[in-house]
């Protein structure tokens, strides 16, 4: 149970035994569903992808819990360096989130609202000079395709009828909780620290994402040169550009930790750029995933930031 009381880390109480932790781009892999025909089945996973309003919720809980790492940490300094990679997973965790809410595109209308929403919250954030991440990467980032007849708001718009609800569920006024039942991304908080540093200290191994990302490009070429693409290859398409670029940003958010690390992430930004007929959207959160994990990567060691001597 989280203690909002606390006046300091050290007077936490800290869950015990092991717990799934899950990010939302790793999860979304997970819902592949198992199907014989490989274009259907990549096709079905965009009836089953998350709702933009749950993925904003779980980023928005997570971003709240590093900020409450912080805030407690400053009262008690000396356990900051111990507990450390519980902030870098709650990191990894909020940013995976906010990835997955631009990655994800909007199949009802609460989801349109949500998508207008965080563009109008950017706008006001980068506006103000107040953003985490490049404006120009950002502004590219939110340049996704909007569903027809889906929903758009101007800057001090009311909300529209209907989705009063959606607006306290986007600005956090109702925070998801947690699922004991759920099997995908989940909801942590700092006092799951055990299963967070154990998270974060159990990386995936970025080449092996990376192999498995340009699978998912062989097969989409292989789908597009076909004499008869098939009913499902429209939409196939679109569900493997979804995980292959919820790979290449788990890729980008996860610090290197070795060699091997970098010259994937260099891979990676290669790649990205290579591939100018994909979405200029999905490229740029790339990108700015990138970002994240060398400023992680930046506290030095374990992490690895320079290569042959340059830093990268």
């Amino acid at each position: 149970m989280t203690d909002n009381t606390a006046p300091s880390l050290r007077d936490l109480v800290f869950t015990t035994g092991s717990m799934p932790v899950i990010d939302e781009l790793a999860a979304l892999d997970m819902l592949l569903p198992e199907r014989p025909d490989t274009l259907e089945r990549h096709a079905a996973l965009l009836e089953r992808l998350p709702s933009l309003l749950d993925l904003r919720g779980r980023a928005l809980l997570h971003a709240q819990q590093y900020e409450r790492f912080l805030a407690l940490a400053e009262v008690d300094p000396l356990l900051l360096e111990d507990r450390v990679d519980t902030a870098n997973a709650l990191a990894i965790l909020a940013h995976a989130g906010e990835i997955a809410m631009l990655l994800v595109p909007p199949s009802a209308p609460e989801d349109d609202f949500a998508q207008a929403m965080v563009a109008q919250e950017r706008a006001r954030q980068y506006g103000g000079g107040d953003g985490r991440h490049d404006p120009a990467l950002m502004k590219r980032a939110l340049r996704a395709t909007y569903r027809p007849g889906g929903m758009r708001l101007t800057l001090g718009g009311r909300v529209p009828v209907g989705m009063e609800m959606a607006a306290r569920r986007f600005r956090g006024a109702v925070l998801p909780e947690r699922d004991e039942t759920e099997t995908g991304a989940g909801v942590y908080h700092i006092e799951d620290a055990h299963a967070l540093e154990n998270w974060f200290k159990a990386p995936p191994y970025l080449s092996a994402l990376l192999d498995g990302t340009r699978q998912l490009f062989a097969a989409i070429e292989a789908w597009s040169d076909a004499e008869e693409p098939g009913p499902f290859w429209y939409a196939a398409r679109r569900g493997a550009l979804i995980l292959a670029y919820a790979r290449l940003c788990r890729i980008g958010l996860w610090p290197a930790r070795r060699s091997d690390d970098l010259v994937v992430k260099m891979a990676v930004e290669r790649l990205v750029s290579e591939r100018l007929s994909d979405p200029d959207s999905m490229r740029a959160l790339v990108e700015i995933a990138l970002g994240v994990g060398r400023r992680i990567a930046r506290q030095g060691p374990p992490f690895v930031t320079v290569l042959g001597g340059v830093e990268l």
